[in-house]
């Protein structure tokens, strides 16, 4: 009992000597470009010091259930009342959790996680408290991962496999923090799965493929086996995953991040550049204002691109919009967050920021507008449905021929109205004519005469005559009148 006390409260002595030890390496990183190979940085350390002491605070518990011992509390209970269990010993919300592993059933671990997507972060304390009661967790996780890559290529994009990954995923990202002790014959068969994996696998991926196949690197230890510059360059395909930060520590990577912070700026991608930098203080090799200037003028290239593309309809306008925006208000707030006005002023990027959300409003304004009067907006087409469009235009014209006009009348009197004919049709008029009495009908400049009075004097034109008005240089369809001389 005494021993166990005196682990007790060594274990609660760790944070405040953790605390000290952040405080003498940032004594000693101050005078960093004084040595020559200062690699060390803090979030290795801390990493570090985190996994021993997870691994001694889970060891002490479980010595503590063997003997069956309670922890010594420092403040005994008074008047004889219940003591309260701690905090952290609340009632989990997935007790079949601790059921699954401690009876060493992969598949169904796999199914539990993969049943439960929405629920991950109460899972992922709960899957370490459950880990705590498997007999051989390495093993238990390694056996749940024989599906990550099927045999039938066909549903490899499928919801379900992707569904799975991610599952597989998490667990390997427990089990790396978890940190068991794992026996030789479990690390030899995830060395052969992890060269399975990677025969599988291409640079480029950018799916869950490589995020896996690190993370059952760093959860068996495999890292040393393979070679360091060929996992930064895998790990660039999974830069947008929220893991790889830890992936970079698992994988004993810290003192490469710097090399890939460099690809990822050549590759044109200093957003995430910037993440980098941030998460692992390496501000004093990348500076940030650069690097939040390259942010903007990217962003303004894009959305200029995406005008461009879209021939400035008003969806193009306001893509581009929304992408500068989300731009600005990205390096705004790293600007405040880390206390850069006095380089870098906010004022005219939040300038920028209201001129653009004042151009998106007055555009909604008048499509709004439009709407209210009628005038519905053109539907947008794709490249396709625009190609299809012309050419059944272009098949239309082939396949329509103009209706032939008819012949003309042979001269004579017979051709000259009279009254038994009957009035003829009516011609189109683009004039006043038929609503103005007294004005002729038909287009100025036609050859065609009216028909207002059948004693109206009928004088001979020569033709051909031009059409500068309404016959635009065509010949009539309608036969041209006759007159006898």
């Amino acid at each position: 009992m005494a021993e166990l006390k005196k682990i007790s409260d060594a274990l609660k002595l760790i944070d405040a000597k953790k605390e000290s030890l952040r405080k003498a390496f940032e004594d000693l990183d101050a005078h960093s470009s004084s040595l020559s190979s200062f690699t060390l940085t803090w979030p290795a350390i801390d990493a570090r010091f985190s996994s021993i002491q997870s691994s001694l605070t889970r060891q002490f518990e479980t010595l503590q259930s063997r003997t069956g011992s309670v922890p010594v509390n420092d403040t005994p209970p008074a008047n004889n009342a219940v003591s309260l269990p701690p905090q952290n010993d609340a009632s989990p919300s997935h007790p079949q959790l601790r059921l699954i592993c401690s009876a060493m059933d992969a598949e169904p671990l796999l199914r539990y996680i993969m049943d439960h997507p929405n629920d991950r972060e109460a899972l992922r304390s709960e899957l370490l408290e459950a880990f705590q009661v498997a007999p051989d967790p390495a093993k238990m996780v390694l056996d749940a991962l024989t599906r990550f890559f099927p045999s039938n290529a066909n549903g490899d994009g499928s919801n379900e496999l992707h569904t799975l990954r991610r599952s597989c995923v998490f667990m390997l990202e427990r089990l790396m923090l978890f940190s068991p002790e794992i026996g030789e014959d479990v690390r030899q068969r995830a060395k052969s799965l992890a060269d399975e994996w990677k025969g599988k696998m291409k640079i480029g991926d950018n799916t869950l493929k490589p995020l896996g196949f690190l993370h059952l690197l760093g959860a068996y230890g495999l890292a040393s086996d393979y070679d360091s510059t060929e996992l930064i360059e895998l790990m660039i395909d999974v830069v947008r995953f929220r893991e790889v930060y830890g992936l970079c520590r698992g994988l004993n990577l810290v003192d490469k991040v710097p090399d890939l912070i460099e690809k990822l700026i050549t590759s044109g991608k200093q957003n995430l550049a910037v993440k980098f930098v941030l998460e692992f203080k390496l501000t004093h090799k990348f500076p940030l204002i650069p690097l939040l200037k390259d942010i903007l003028e990217s962003a303004r290239n894009a959305a200029k691109k995406l005008c461009k593309d879209g021939k400035s309809s008003l969806q193009a306008k306001n893509e581009a919009a929304s992408k500068e925006m989300s731009a600005l208000k990205q390096v705004t707030k790293y600007i405040k967050e880390y206390n850069l006005e006095n380089e870098y002023p906010v004022g005219p990027l939040e300038k920028r920021l209201q001129n653009i959300e004042s151009q998106m409003a007055a555009r909604a304004a008048a499509k709004k507008r439009l709407a209210g009067a009628g005038f519905a907006p053109a539907p947008i087409m794709s490249r396709q449905q625009k190609q299809q469009r012309r050419n059944h235009q272009v098949q239309g014209r082939r396949t329509t021929a103009p209706a032939p006009a008819p012949a003309p009348a042979p001269a004579g009197p017979s051709s000259v109205l009279s009254s038994a004919d009957g009035p003829p049709p009516p011609l189109p008029s683009a004039g006043l004519g038929g609503i103005i009495p007294g004005l002729p009908m038909g287009f100025p400049g036609n050859i065609a005469p009216s028909y207002l009075h059948l004693m109206e004097p009928q004088l001979p034109v020569p033709l051909p005559l031009p059409f500068p008005h309404a016959g635009f240089g065509l010949q009539p369809h309608y036969p041209p009148p006759y007159f006898p001389h």
